[in-house]
């Protein structure tokens, strides 16, 4: 029996794989600092519809930092301070320094060591904007390093520089993104700087 069919346009779904193929390719480097928008907008979004207005009413003039804030924190919330600031410092360090040498692998390490200790004890901290008992959203970002940092050393130890520098990245662009977080209203740094 013959087909009478029409014949399959195979042109149209190659070029369709090869548009969709480019297509990720450019978005791909996007999708981290995406991701972490999100969960900023979420997490200021649980304040209420004036969060804005809040922020702006509030007196952001700089004054001498209290060092007696950090006195008054819990051990686990030190930790966790220790945990991210050295891990800023340090990434910034290995992310803007020269590749692949013996310091960059050292300090990599560490620094992973550093991302670990700053995720995981964060899931000890309520969240100050919290949604599911203790936790908000800032916990999914600590869920997120716990999934990406694996994937960024598998990558490398596989030869994948750009997927190991892609996931490094988009990682220290949610540490600095959590940082910037920080210094909402009501939150320690916040206290600090601002009183």
């Amino acid at each position: 029996m013959t087909d009478i069919s029409s014949p399959k346009n195979n042109h149209f779904t190659t070029v369709s794989k090869r548009s969709l193929a480019s297509l990720l390719v450019i978005l791909q480097p996007l999708l981290g600092p995406a991701f972490a928008i999100g969960i900023v907008a979420v997490a200021l979004s649980s304040f209420g519809p004036n969060v804005w207005a809040y922020i702006l009413s509030q007196n952001f003039v700089p004054r001498v930092p209290d060092w007696g804030v950090f006195a008054k924190l819990p051990l686990v919330t030190l930790i966790h301070i220790g945990g991210a600031t050295s891990s800023l410092v340090l990434g910034g360090i290995v992310l803007f320094g020269p590749k692949g040498t013996p310091g960059h692998k050292m300090m990599g390490r560490i620094w992973a060591v550093m991302m670990v200790t700053t995720a995981f004890s964060s899931f000890f901290m309520k969240s100050f904007a919290p949604m599911l008992g203790q936790f908000g959203p800032i916990h999914i970002l600590s869920v997120w390093t716990l999934y990406s940092l694996p994937h960024a050393i598998w990558y490398i130890r596989e030869g994948n520089v750009e997927g190991h520098l892609k996931t490094m990245r988009g990682l220290y662009f949610g540490l600095c993104l959590a940082g910037v977080m920080t210094f909402i209203p009501g939150r320690t740094f916040y206290a600090l700087l601002f009183g």
